[in-house]
């Protein structure tokens, strides 16, 4: 009988654990696509920002090389700022941001033990 207990208690641990990471793994994920969504549509707009002031640039100065080399310039300017300035507090946002959604996994899942029978 004690036996029973115990298998029956060490499956029950087994199965919620797979549950917590089962959790855990659908909220990076989700945020990862909901990341990965925005980040696209950023782009297409930067995109489309970049082509329409290259092309003022070029009829300001009367020569597409040089209004997309201005574009090109200030682009060059930015990832130089990033990469002196802000690549270790991008860094830690992105972790934060992983293990927040982790921990979310693990308190709604918990919240669902608490009251199994509030639903």
């Amino acid at each position: 009988m004690m036996i029973e207990l115990i298998k029956k208690y060490v499956d029950n641990r087994v199965q919620l654990v797979k549950l917590e990471l089962i959790s855990t793994l659908a909220n990076i994920s989700a945020t990862l696509i909901n990341s990965f969504l925005i980040l696209i549509i950023v782009l297409f707009i930067l995109l489309m920002f970049s082509l329409t002031s290259a092309f003022w640039f070029a009829d300001l100065f009367n020569s597409y090389p040089i209004g997309f080399a201005i574009i090109g310039g200030v682009y060059v300017l930015i990832l130089l700022v990033f990469l002196f300035v802000s690549k270790n507090k991008i860094d830690t946002k992105v972790k934060d941001t992983i293990i927040k959604a982790a921990l979310a996994g693990e308190k709604e899942l918990n919240d669902i033990n608490e009251n199994p029978y509030d639903e």
